[in-house]
This record gives structure tokens, sequence and C-alpha cells, in this order.
């Protein structure tokens, strides 16, 4: 090896080793948490935990700035190695003519250096380790890179670090956005920003912006015209507040993902305009002492949140606990799940759509449900009960489906929050027994569409169709697409259950449902929870999902909270802004035409007289008979009943007649003037008639009841009630071999009864009779079996 050579490389050892042992410019300062619509658009952001605006880096440095900032910092950087031998050498001389350090003659590269080091004092070995780590930066980073290091950790003045934190707080946009006169100004403020910040040394700022304005023209940057408008631009003012367009999803954020920037799926136009309607309809709803609402939208295709307010943000809402974000609280549920009760009915082929359901007065052991408006309707379709949202009928339609199959059901489709056993609620899971969120219900409702919409358009189910709402852009949010062949809930079922939501009545109060006069459908169901603390509704079309939740976040009830007053108003409103031009189409292939009887609503048995034919659920042929048509023998004058024995078969005509229990007969004739009750029995025709003339509202059969003792430590009595076809008729009670009393019109006897078994027992003046078995438990643990 000659001389020369190993000169050459002992020189180059010299050279590079000190730059390879310099640290990397690394920067691990906190960051903000920044949360930006679908478009990049800013919905908020929460400062850094050392208490300084500083964003994370975004993907590139606007045009605009790259060319005021080397315009202002360093002309020369896409050609240098990361410093600059004359900046420096001219640096060096003006500091030792002054006698102190008052130029650093520093490249973009070099501050990345300096401020990858923190505030560390202006000395020349400081500045030797600066050089050292710019040319070593230069050596492992691209131009862009630097470039993009240093826009996002230059001081901007005050506690605003990086050019995207600073556009916001000085300009109120994104970089992007930035004016020519904007971008300089923002360009001269790193180099002292403890000194100059809009806002401050307004002169000094707009001399330092104009002589950049001047140089970026002399460079040819813009023409003459631009120059001109950009000098007589005003400079931006003091820092200002940056958007919150979603405050309570930006502290989800925070708490979850702090320091990130969050690309969200949010429309920021509809989540603008979501919030609009949140807050107006809060500030009337204020009026009666109701402080806050929310409201999400969800994609039906994709389960993307397309807006997403979780409170009210008007003044009076924060001064009642709005900063709580209703969207994730659990509240209780209403009436807001017995569309999933009507669907896992359809499912199983249980019921069919129009099968009637009693509806009379039901008592349970410790739970007697009440419909919303106290009245009964004797007995009513499952689907007009669903619309309705008649509370008994739907206690009585979970007794036939049972608490442990809806738990599961609820379970499989998305619902986590109902993390008891079935015997914790009972039968009043589907009354409000139990909570969930805004956010896990509508994608649950979302999740129902998404199945139904999926059938129609490729006839098969994925089972990654049911998912919670989708909040994030990126990799890894998107459900499995899986093919499954036993899911939870047919089309067929879920379409049943929508056509029955379609038939809800509107408020009074609405306000948007002009906007669906021509539309083809909209399913949405309201909730009202007890007390009236919780208003719920949600709405779905094959496109999107709308849940609204209004109330109190304190759980205070207040007179007149129902969906369909406070919650119902804010779907229509929001529905409004979505469009809406399609409905579901029927699975087809999952449906069948059945024979039913046109009054009962069940498959059509030898006594019913016509049928009409319905579409359900394939698995409906399994359903039951219809069980209220009967064969009755009436005399010649088809006035009164006979029997045989009681009359010639000759002069017997038999007709066949609608008759429902008694005591559904009772309030379902009040409904139902049409309603024809049986002919009363011909004189001399005496003996056991073919349905019952009575029967027991309370208690029922095999019912267990605590009986408690009252502040004398005696046993209460129970009111037993029983109806008659005949009301008139009086009624003989028996409680065991012990004689009551009498009854007339109005069929109630108060029971004292000891803990037991017990047998009670009617007879009316014909001599019809009827008994119930019930018993008595003593101890009140046992109160719920």
């Amino acid at each position: 090896m000659s001389n020369k050579l190993k000169i050459l490389l002992i020189a180059a050892g010299v050279i590079i080793t000190p730059v390879l042992l310099a640290p990397l410019p690394r920067f691990s300062s906190p960051l903000s948490t920044v949360v930006e619509a679908v478009d990049g658009t800013l919905l908020g952001a929460r400062i850094a935990d050392d208490g300084q605006w500083r964003f994370p880096a975004g993907e590139r440095v606007p045009v605009k700035f790259e060319k005021a900032a080397l315009a202002f910092e360093d002309k020369y950087f896409y050609y240098h190695p990361g410093i600059n031998p004359f900046s420096i050498f001219r640096a060096f001389s003006q500091n030792i003519k002054a006698g102190k350090i008052v130029s650093g003659g520093s490249t973009i590269t070099m501050q990345v250096a300096r401020l990858s080091r923190g505030s560390r004092p202006r000395t020349y070995s400081e500045k030797v380790i600066e050089i050292l780590s710019a040319v070593k930066l230069e050596l492992f980073r691209s131009k862009r890179s630097i470039l993009k290091m240093y826009a996002s950790n230059a001081p901007f003045g005050s506690n605003t670090v990086g050019l995207e934190a600073a556009a916001w707080r000085y300009a109120g946009k994104s970089p992007a956005e930035l004016t020519w006169a904007e971008a300089a100004a923002l360009a001269v403020l790193p180099n002292s920003p403890s000194l100059v910040y809009p806002g401050k040394n307004q002169e000094i700022l707009k001399a330092k912006r104009d002589r950049l304005l001047e140089k970026l023209y002399r460079q040819h940057s813009m023409d003459s015209v631009t120059w001109v408008l950009s000098v007589d631009e005003p400079l931006p003012g003091p820092p200002r507040a940056l958007p919150s367009r979603a405050p309570h999803l930006t502290d989800l954020f925070w708490l979850k993902r702090r320091g990130e920037r969050i690309r969200t799926t949010i429309d920021p136009a509809l989540q603008e305009r979501t919030m609009e309607i949140v807050n107006e309809h809060q500030g009337i709803l204020a009026a009666n002492m109701i402080f806050n609402a929310a409201v999400i939208i969800v994609s039906v295709r994709n389960g993307e949140v397309l807006a997403y307010a979780g409170n009210s943000t008007n003044e009076s809402s924060y001064a009642h606990e709005g900063e709580v974000d209703i969207i994730r609280s659990p509240r209780s549920t209403g009436s807001i799940l017995k569309p999933f009760l009507y669907a896992a009915l359809q499912n199983s082929g249980e019921i069919l759509p129009n099968s009637l359901i009693a509806d009379i007065p039901t008592r349970f052991p410790g739970f007697t449900p009440k419909n919303f408006d106290m009245s009964y309707s004797g007995a009513v379709p499952a689907s007009e009960a669903l619309s309705q949202s008649l509370n008994i009928p739907a206690v009585r339609m979970l007794e036939i489906n049972t608490p442990e199959r809806f738990l599961e059901l609820l379970k499989e489709t998305g619902f986590t929050s109902f993390d008891k056993p079935a015997d914790h609620y009972g039968l009043s899971i589907i009354l409000g027994g139990g909570e969930t969120t805004l956010w896990e219900l509508s994608g649950v409702y979302a999740s129902l569409s998404r199945v139904l919409d999926r059938y129609n358009r490729e006839g098969r189910y994925c089972r990654g169709d049911y998912h919670p709402p989708v909040l994030t852009v990126g990799p890894g949010t998107r459900p499995d697409t899986a093919a499954d062949k036993e899911p939870p809930l047919s089309a067929a079922s879920v379409w049943l259950t929508y056509e029955a939501l379609q038939k809800v009545n509107r408020p009074e109060t609405e306000s948007g449902w002009q906007y669906f006069s021509s539309a083809s459908g909209f399913a949405w169901k309201t909730g009202t929870s007890y007390g009236f603390r919780d208003a719920w509704a949600v709405g779905t079309t094959p496109d999107y999902v709308i849940g609204v939740w209004a109330g109190n976040a304190t759980g205070e009830g207040r007179p007149g909270l129902t969906g369909v007053t406070a919650a119902a108003p804010i779907l229509f409103d929001v529905a409004g802004l979505m469009k809406c031009d399609r409905w579901f189409k029927a699975p087809s292939a999952e449906l069948t035409a059945i024979k039913v009887c046109p009054l009962s609503g069940f498959r059509t048995g030898d006594n019913c007289p016509d049928a009409v034919e319905v579409m359900a659920c394939v698995e409906g042929l399994k359903s039951g008979i219809c069980p209220y048509h009967r064969t009755i023998h009436l005399d010649k004058t088809g006035s009164r009943q006979v029997m045989a024995g009681c009359v010639p078969v000759t002069e017997m005509r038999n007709e066949k007649w609608f008759v429902l229990p008694p005591a559904m007969e009772y309030f379902y004739r009040q409904k139902h003037p049409g309603y024809r009750i049986l002919p009363p029995f011909a004189p001399g025709c005496t003996g056991e008639p073919n349905v019952p003339v009575m029967e027991f509202i309370y208690p029922v059969g095999g019912l267990r009841i605590f009986i408690p003792r009252d502040h004398t430590g005696e046993l209460t009595k129970v009111v037993s009630e029983v109806v008659h076809r005949d009301p008139s008729k009086k009624i003989f009670w028996h409680l065991d071999d012990r004689y009551l009393g009498t009854t007339g019109l109005i069929h109630q006897m108060e029971l004292l009864a000891t803990p037991g078994p017990h047998r009670l027992t009617v007879v009316d003046e014909d001599g019809n009779s009827a008994e119930c078995r019930f018993s008595v438990i003593g101890k009140e643990k046992n109160i719920v079996e």
C-alpha cells in the first residue's frame, strides 16, 4: 500500500470516525393527540403532556412553507452535506469581532441537531457536536425527512412547537392552506421565537416577513400581484383555540392513544351538522331540565362511524356533566331491545309476524309489567306489539323465547354489556332490566342491517358482519369476510322485523320525517327507561344507522322524557341530512307464503273459516295452529248455544267462531267493536261448556308468591282477580275449603294466605267453575325463581 493511500485512509478515518460516533438526532418529546376526519380535517387536539402544542409529524412539508423556510434559513439546503463552510466561517468571524456568539451559521440540518439536544448553552463545543450530528443525519436521512423533522420540531413561540401546531394556533388552518404571507410569517418565527411571535412585537415581525416576501418574489416563487397582496395581508393574531368539532371523540383517543395522530372515519360536514342539531334540540329540552344528548351515525356497508356527537356542547350541558361521553356510557335500555326479541321468534318460527299475543294485566313475582299508556288491548298482533312498543306482549314473547336464549342472542350479535347470568335479569331484561351503550346498540343494529344487505347482494352470510362500529382508517380495522352458515339471525327474520318497525307511529313533534315522505323505507324504534331517565331512538336504512340518546348524564329522570318526545325528533332531523333512496329487498329464498287465520295470525286449522297468506321465515311452518277458533253448537236461530242431549242434533247448527280466552276477550272487545261474543246457552242446556267462561288474571296456576309482612308483623293480603265473559254474573270465591265471599261486575277478592300450597276456586251462579293452585313463600330470598 502506498504512503499516499495510507494518508488518505487515515485522514478519512479521522474525519468519518467522529461523525459516526456523534449522536444521531432523535426527538422523544411528548406529542399532542391529534384527531382528524376522514379527509384530514382537524376535529380536535389535546396538548402534549409537557404542556406544549406539538403535533405528530405530518406526511410532507407544504411547498409555500418549504420555500419560505429555505429562503430565510438555508437557501443551499439541497446542496450542502449538512454544513455550509462559508456560513460557519462568516459566523465565526462575526463572533470574534463581537467578542461573543452573535451568529451560529447553522444550516437547517444543524438546527435539527441542536433542537434534538434540547435547551443547551450555545458554546463552541456544542457547535462541534451539532456539526458532526448534522453530517451524520445527512448520511442516514433524506433531505425531505430532515426538512420534515425541522418543520415538526422548530419552536414557534409561546408553547407552540412545529409547523402544524403553529398553522392551527396562529392562522386557524392546516399548513397546506397557508397563504404566502402566513407561510412567510411562520418561517421567520423559529429564528427568534421568544422575541417575535404573532400578537407581540408586531413591527419586528412584519419587517422580517415583508423582507422574506420580497426575497421570495426576487427568486420568482411568486408573481408581483401576489407579492403586493401578500405584503398588505394582516399579520396573524395571538394564538387561538384549536378546532373542537368532536370534543368527546378527541377525549376518547386522548385516553386510549395519547400522543398519536388518528385519522378517523368521520365525515367533517356531517359531524358539524349533527352537532348543531344535537345542540339545538338540547337547548329546547333544557326547558324541561334535560341537559344531555348524544348521536352516532354508522355506515351499514362497512360499519364506519360517520358522525360522533358524544354529548351536547351547550353551556347548559357542560354545567351538568356535559363532558361525559354518553355514546360510551352504559344506560338502561328501556324498550330498545324489543326488535331483537321479535327477530329471534321469527327466526325460530315460534310465532308468525301477526300471531296474537296476550295483552292483559300480568303479574310475576316481584315484577308487574305495565304498558306505557296503562291500557290493555286484550290481544295484539306481534308486529303491532313491536311497532307500538307494548310492554306486556313483549314480556309474554320473552316467556316463549326464554331469558336464557335471548341473553345468548344478545351476546352473539355483539352486546358485551350483559355480562350477568340470565336469572339476574329475568323477564325484566326486555323492559330495561339491563344496560348497554349507544355505541354497542348502534353497532348491533348496523350489523343486522349489514347481514340483510349482504344476503340480498351476495346470497350468503359472513360471520364478520357482526362487529362493533369502525372509528379509524387504516389496516386492521376491517372485519373478516369468511362465510358463516349459521348466523344468529337470518336475513328473513331481520327483514320481517324492519318491516314491522316501518309502522312505528311518528312523534307529533317530528321535524325531519318530511324528508322521507317519498322514500321507500326507514325502520326505527324508540325506548324509555324506568323513571324517565333515558330516552332512546335508533333508525336504519340499507345505508346507515342513526342512534340517539337524550336525558341527564347524572341519571336524573324528568317527566315527559321519552324516546318518542325527546330522542325521535333528533333522529328525524339527523336523518334529514342523509340520502335515503332505497329499502331492503325481501330475501325471498328464506321466505315462504304461509296461510294464516286473518283474525289470529296463526296458521289456519280446521276451525278457521278464512285464510290469508303472509310471508314468513321458512321455520314459521312449524308454528302452532290457530288456538282461538272453535266449532260452536247453536240452535236454529243462531242466538243460543246448545249442547248434545239438550236439543235434537237435527235442530243444531255448527258455526266456526273466533273465541278468545276470557281475560283477553274482556279487553279485546273494548277496542274491537266488531268482536262477536258467544251467545248465551239456551234455557235447559246445562253442563260444562267447551270454552271456559272464567279466567284468573292473578294468581295464575303454579305461581309462587312472596307475601311481605306489614309494620305490625302480620302477613299482608293478596288481591286476586278473575275475568268472566259476562261481568254481570256473580262469582263465589273459595280459598281451599273456606268460603271468602261474592263479587259482581269487578271480580277482585283479597286473600289472606299463610305460607304453603293453596287452591283458589271460583264458581259463578250458573255453576261454571275455575280453579287455580298456587303457593305462598315464607322466605324473601325465594321471591324469584
